[in-house]
């Protein structure tokens, strides 16, 4: 029987008078990978706080493995890799593992360290500070899974990571799920998440949008963005499309009526070539209506 380790009920979070969360409400069970995502100022990183322990609800409840979050029970049973690299660099990596493997009663071994880690001999030596952006964010990821947490909280894991360090960072977490760790995590890649997470949960102003799956998600209706000349706007501009934009020489616009356009622009013998189509989702449409609030606030 799979059990709940985290259970939300209802979560408002006030910060004097400004809401940052609102009526958030969700189960996790054991082993579940779960990605929060939603562009900067949804509050994921609030929601984060209080799955922690370290904020205090304003209204509802939120219970980790049981107990309240803030229990200091749970100190020994959840890692958190933190969005910014927190890692001292005064130090070497071995020294830092060392000292990691020190705080717990059953820290990883050795070896398994090193085939997590896949550092040589020498850069287990160097002082963090000497080490690569990407092999400091490797190194830190290790560092909370030496204590072999149940539960795995990690904020924004691979910002600032190059493709090869990313790459080993998800090998470890397709390891990690086998292994029926539950996992929780904030991106902003949006590709990343329909690749590795198991659920979605989408926040926008404080709000719960979605609690979906990756395929889900993809199923859902679909807009197409066109870019072509500017020579064939007056197929279309009749049409039920949105988010025209009209340069020197192309146009841009979305449209739930793909085949329609498509049928007009052949029927005025567009050259397919000069023809872009993509597709435009639901986290596509939250994240531009969040740059343009962005760029209003300027």
């Amino acid at each position: 029987m799979v059990h709940t380790v985290i259970n939300v009920s209802n979560l408002s979070k006030q910060f004097k008078s400004k809401k940052v969360l609102e009526g958030i409400s969700f189960e996790v069970k054991e082993g579940d990978c779960l990605a929060l995502i939603g562009p900067n100022g949804s509050g994921k990183t609030t929601l984060f706080n209080c799955l922690l322990g370290d904020y205090a609800p304003t209204e509802g409840t939120v219970t980790v493995l049981k107990q309240n979050a803030q229990s200091s029970q749970l100190k020994g049973k959840v890692g958190i890799l933190f969005q910014e690299n927190l890692t001292e660099r005064k130090m070497t990596a071995s020294e830092l593992l060392n000292f990691q493997k020190a705080i717990y009663p059953k820290p990883l071994s050795d070896k398994a360290i090193d085939k997590l880690l896949q550092f040589s001999d020498q850069q287990k030596k160097q002082f963090a500070e000497k080490l690569s952006g990407g092999q400091r964010r490797l190194l830190a990821f290790v560092q909370v899974l030496v204590g072999q947490p149940d539960i795995i909280f990690l904020d924004e894991p691979t910002a600032g990571m190059d493709t090869n360090t990313r790459k080993r960072f998800w090998e470890i977490v397709a390891d990690l799920k086998k292994a029926g760790k539950t996992i929780i995590y904030s991106s902003h890649y949006i590709e990343e998440v329909e690749h590795t997470a198991d659920r979605i949960l989408v926040l926008h102003e404080g709000k719960m949008l979605r609690d979906t799956t990756p395929y889900l998600l993809r199923s859902e209706e679909k807009e197409k963005v066109f870019t072509l000349p500017t020579d064939y706007l007056f197929a279309v501009e009749e049409e039920e499309i949105q988010n025209l934009t009209i340069k020197a020489d192309t146009i841009s616009f979305s449209s739930k009526q793909p085949q329609r356009i498509w049928d007009l622009l052949v029927e005025v013998k567009c050259p397919i070539e000069d023809i872009e189509m993509t597709n435009r989702t639901l986290l596509n449409t939250i994240f531009d209506m969040a740059k343009e609030t962005d760029h209003e606030n300027v």
